[in-house]
């Protein structure tokens, strides 16, 4: 946009057709007026970016000063007055009224184009800043509604997670359960699932999304609806034979190779951990694996600590040694305790 638009309130008798002519040399637009009572009508149907006041009558030229500077539509146009240095009265009244400088009434043109294009810079200045503005502005509530719809998405993801961790656990014979579920922020990736595999075996696994946040819900998400006990749906952890009972469960070795192939790091830029178990219940034989998942402690009755240790790296990479199943017995009176790395973070 160019800001060269100039407005000229002249006396009629002042003869000064010359202004104009100089004005233009210098590549200026200028309209030239009578100071008449609608020159604040004449300026809004104009819209110039300055306007040069040549006017001998102070009254005239302070009554259209005051009237400019009092419109909300005008009052950010520079206004220039033609006016001797020795008028020093009249320049105080025009001053309190808001004038924005003086001309000589016998005005130099490198002066008079220097002191123009000066206040005209400012008006780009102020233009410019006034659209920043606006355009911040609307950004901020362009921001405020994508944070309102973020929280609005990231409550219903809680929501929809938290609906995933079991309420209860139901009848598992010869087992009681206490958990505790607290995600470090709206949504994480922790989910963990008790389940019956059959009547004399159990399954548990508890899972560690890498990370925290939306992406490790998701996949979280994602593998409690992918380990599933419907075997007519492939289900990792149950497979149908052909022969008595027609079933097989799966050993936790051969679900975490499973896993690993499944959900490798490459596809999903995402790993995870997990402590994978089967309890026979009946007879209390555990089998597990942990793939890189925090160290489970088991309290035996006597108050003796076992850490079930077993090797395994995350779910996601290709490694040359692969992971270790385990097999130890339970007690009656014997408690377990599986945790995901927030539990190690925790302070006091």
């Amino acid at each position: 946009m160019t800001y060269n638009k100039i407005l000229a309130f002249i006396e009629e008798n002042e003869g000064n057709g010359n202004l104009k002519k100089v004005l233009r040399k210098y590549g200026y637009e200028v309209v030239e007026k009578c100071p008449e009572n609608n020159y604040v009508s004449e300026i809004l149907k104009e819209m110039p970016h300055i306007i040069l006041l040549n006017i001998s009558n102070h009254n005239t030229y302070l009554q259209i000063i005051k009237a400019l500077k009092e419109n909300d539509k005008t009052k950010g146009i520079p206004i220039l007055l033609f006016l001797d240095e020795r008028k020093k009265e009249e320049r105080l009244k025009a001053i309190d009224l808001g004038i924005n400088d003086f001309l000589k009434e016998v005005c130099d043109e490198k002066e008079l184009v220097f002191k123009i294009n000066n206040h005209l810079r400012i008006v780009k200045l102020e233009t410019d800043y006034k659209k920043a503005k606006k355009a911040l502005e609307q950004s901020l509530v362009t921001i405020k509604n994508q944070k309102n719809e973020l929280v609005h998405n990231l409550t219903m993801a809680s929501k929809i997670q938290e609906a995933l961790i079991p309420k209860n656990l139901g009848d598992i014979p010869n087992c009681s359960f206490l958990w505790t579920f607290k995600p470090s922020g709206k949504v994480g990736g922790d989910i963990f699932d008790v389940f019956m595999l059959d009547e004399d075996h159990m399954g548990l696994y508890i899972i560690d999304v890498m990370g925290h946040g939306v992406a490790s819900s998701m996949l979280a998400v994602a593998l409690s609806e992918f380990l599933i006990l419907d075997i007519d749906r492939v289900s990792p952890l149950k497979r149908k034979t052909d022969n008595p009972p027609y079933y097989e469960i799966i050993p936790p070795l051969e679900v975490a190779n499973y896993l690993n192939k499944r959900f490798p790091f490459t596809k999903y830029q995402h790993y995870f951990t997990i402590f994978y178990m089967i309890l026979n219940v009946k007879t209390g034989v555990l089998r597990y694996i942990r793939a890189a998942h925090p160290t489970p402690i088991l309290v035996r009755s006597s108050g003796e600590l076992v850490e079930l240790d077993g090797y395994g790296t995350p779910i996601g990479f290709e490694f040359t040694e692969g992971y270790e199943e385990k097999t130890l017995f339970l007690e009656p009176g014997d408690n377990l305790i599986i945790y995901t790395d927030g539990l190690l973070e925790l302070r006091d």
